[in-house]
């Protein structure tokens, strides 16, 4: 993929509205989830305090974000992503009043983390669907590398910013710039011309709204049982995040704890993540020729977990950077991968359901090894930690191997992506699922 394909304007003017503003409020997420970290650690000095703020939002927001995923194929795509964002600039704001008035109390501060975590849920459940009403089919590819270009770059900008900004001017400055990164995705989303409602056939169905909802939570679930090729992606992902989802715990504590480090560094640790990110996504177009596409997955993964593995063992500060560089690659590859194919096969009006249950069985157990993490820490070390984090991922990549038609399901071309599940599951979508002709989006599952 060349530097300029990353900003392709062919994509239109929806597509660059909505991605703009989600590149400034990731800007803003990257600054507060240090300035979070940092907040804790100085008023704590535990990373078990850490796990005990994160692991509540995490388990809030994958428990809601397939309950939520209805919605997103029943109602406007953009109103329930505004409704989002606005959702946390007043509870952003509400954690930057807590510490602009130094008033740390960690079961408010878990509630209120929570609570943000309900519009993260909301926007992530749209999220997996608006975009394949705002991109033409043939570009999904490039729509696929450039949205991973761009959030790694906000990645990058915003780990040096976050770190930069709690160094200088202290958390509450991040955590400001955070809210307003809210209230300028909101604006931006709000400027979609587009009509994101679901394309689907209208029923005349009497039944109350909640039964309805009820149905089509339990048809998204059903459906993904009977695809296996989806449903065991989704399980052996389950686990590998389990085992990568300590990072967000162990990343701060290397930085302040092992190193003694100042933020920046810890900036710059998130920041070579998404710089490894970016080279991924320019990179991977030149891989697809000469690799097959199911051991380019399968290698991809790998490689994050052997990242993983190294990453206590190297010396100095620019290693680490070296190692975690490694790391943003081979999630990139393996994310933009997988994704470009969920979104060619799965029609529009199960878009949202699928994707949000899929993120739920991805991240189900997630919150496990957030809450377990200061304490994995403490019993093991952190050395053996990062060892055992890594060592997982690594064995348990080549399982994917052994998914039923995982070979032909990474090797679906554009033309023929809209026919993959009926050619080999007939039946299995019912009338309501509309052939999606002209657009298609990403779904990133993530394994980072």
């Amino acid at each position: 993929m060349r530097l300029s394909a990353l900003f392709d304007f062919s994509l239109g003017r929806d597509f660059w509205n909505y991605r703009f503003g989600q590149l400034v409020s990731l800007l803003g997420d990257s600054c507060s989830h240090i300035a979070l970290a940092w907040w804790i650690l100085e008023k704590t000095e535990s990373a078990a305090a850490m796990s005990s703020v994160l692991a509540p939002a995490m388990v809030t927001r994958i428990v809601l974000l397939p309950l939520l995923g209805p919605f997103g194929d029943r109602f406007s795509r953009k109103t329930l992503i505004v409704i989002a964002d606005v959702w946390r600039f007043f509870f952003t704001g509400a954690l930057a009043s807590m510490v602009f008035f130094d008033f740390f109390n960690l079961p408010l501060l878990t509630a209120v983390f929570a609570c943000i975590s309900v519009g993260s849920a909301l926007f992530n459940s749209v999220a997996t669907g608006i975009v394949p009403q705002i991109v033409p089919r043939n570009k999904i590819q490039v729509a696929s590398q450039q949205t991973h270009a761009i959030n790694s770059f906000a990645s990058i900008v915003g780990g040096i910013l976050g770190g930069v900004v709690v160094s200088t001017v202290g958390v509450f400055g991040a955590f400001f710039i955070d809210t307003i990164s809210y209230l300028a995705a909101t604006i931006f989303s709000s400027l979609i011309r587009a009509d994101t409602k679901p394309n689907r056939k209208e029923t005349l169905s009497k039944a109350h709204p909640i039964v309805q909802w009820q149905r089509e939570l339990t048809d998204g679930f059903s459906i993904l049982y009977r695809l296996p090729v989806l449903f065991w992606i989704c399980g052996i992902a389950m686990l590998m995040n389990l085992s990568l989802s300590p990072l967000g715990i162990v990343l701060p504590v290397l930085a302040k704890e092992a190193r003694g480090m100042p933020a920046w560094f810890l900036g710059g640790l998130e920041s070579s993540i998404g710089l490894g990110a970016i080279v991924g996504a320019m990179s991977i177009t030149l891989i697809q020729r000469v690799v097959r596409p199911h051991l380019f997955f399968v290698a991809a993964i790998a490689m994050i977990g052997v990242g993983v593995c190294l990453l206590p063992w190297v010396p100095n500060v620019l290693l680490p950077l070296s190692v975690l560089f490694w790391i943003g690659i081979g999630s990139s590859w393996a994310n933009i991968l997988l994704g470009t194919q969920i979104s060619l096969t799965l029609p529009d009006s199960y878009r949202a359901r699928i994707g949000s249950i899929m993120g739920f069985m991805c991240n189900g157990i997630s919150p496990l090894g957030v809450a377990a993490a200061g304490y994995l820490i403490a019993f093991i070390g952190l050395d053996k930690s990062l060892l055992v984090m890594g060592a997982t991922v690594a064995l348990l990549a080549p399982l994917m191997l052994a998914i039923p038609l995982l070979k032909e399901f990474l090797s679906v071309r554009p033309e023929s992506g809209s026919e993959f599940f009926n050619r080999y599951y007939p039946g299995i979508f019912d009338s309501n699922a509309l052939a999606d002709t002209e657009s298609v989006q990403s779904i990133p599952l993530k394994v980072n």
